[in-house]
C-alpha cells in the first residue's frame, strides 16, 4: 500500500483529496499496481480488459495489429494519464488493442467496479475520485478528436503541421518535446518512415519548422 500511495502523490484522478483520505480510498477502491520493463505488453489485444489502467510514471502505447501483422500506433500515455476504460467499460469483451510498455513504466490499476459502486462507508472522497475520472475520461474523448483532426488532413505535410500544432498547445510552448522516435512517430501518422522524415527535413529548410531529435519548434 505504502508504494501505492507514493504513486498517487501527482496523479490528476487524485486531485482534491488529502493523503490521509488517499490511503483509505486505495484501499477501498482495491487498487494495485505494476511495473514493466520497456518492451513488455501490458495487455493483448484479445485480453478482458476489467481494470482501469493509470501510468503513474514512463510511457504507454497503444497499438492496433492487422491480420497481416503490421502494427499501429494508435495512442500513447504518459504519467498521470488513463488507458484501458473503453474495454473495462465495455465488458466481456476482448480489448480489441494492445497496450505496450513504452519506456519503464509503473500502472496503479483501478477496479471500475468499486468506482462505479456507491460507497457503502459513503466517503465524500469516493465521489471526488469518481469525478475526476469522469474528467479524465472527457480528457481522453478530446484525444481522440485530436486524432481524428490529424488524420484527416491531407498530404502528409500537413498531418505533421497538425500533429506539432496540437503539442505545442498541449504543452503551452512553442518549444516542445515529442515522447516519440522517428518510427513510432511515422506510425502514429499513419505514414511511411522514409517519407516522414523526407518531410520534415522539406519543412525545415522550407522554415514552418526546427527540430533537433525529439525537440521541435514551429515557426
Amino acid at each position: 500500500m505504502g508504494s501505492d500511495l507514493k504513486a498517487t502523490v501527482e496523479l490528476p484522478l487524485f486531485q482534491g483529496i488529502s493523503d490521509q483520505d488517499r490511503a483509505a480510498l486505495l484501499g477501498c477502491l482495491k487498487t494495485y499496481s505494476r511495473s514493466y520493463k520497456k518492451g513488455e505488453y501490458i495487455h493483448l489485444e484479445q485480453d478482458h480488459v476489467q481494470d482501469v489502467g493509470i501510468v503513474c510514471s514512463g510511457l504507454v502505447h497503444m497499438l492496433k495489429e492487422d491480420v497481416w501483422g503490421h502494427l499501429t500506433l494508435l495512442s500513447y500515455m504518459g504519467p498521470g494519464e488513463l488507458f484501458g476504460e473503453t474495454s473495462a467499460l465495455c465488458r466481456e469483451q476482448a480489448s480489441h488493442v494492445s497496450f505496450l510498455a513504452a519506456a519503464e513504466t509503473e500502472v496503479l490499476f483501478l477496479p471500475l467496479d468499486h468506482v462505479l459502486t456507491p460507497c457503502k462507508k459513503q466517503c465524500d472522497f469516493h465521489t471526488t475520485v469518481a469525478k475526476n475520472l469522469c474528467t479524465m475520461l472527457g480528457e481522453n474523448n478530446l484525444r481522440l478528436m485530436e486524432k481524428i483532426e490529424i488524420a484527416a488532413k491531407s498530404s502528409l505535410k500537413e498531418k505533421i503541421l497538425a500533429f506539432l500544432s496540437i503539442q505545442t498547445q498541449r504543452q503551452g510552448s512553442k518549444y516542445i518535446t515529442v515522447p516519440l522516435n522517428r518510427t513510432e512517430m511515422a506510425s502514429f501518422l499513419h505514414a511511411n518512415r522514409s517519407a516522414m522524415t523526407r518531410a520534415l527535413s522539406e519543412m525545415q529548410a522550407d522554415g514552418l519548422i526546427e527540430f533537433d531529435g525529439n525537440t521541435f519548434v514551429l515557426k
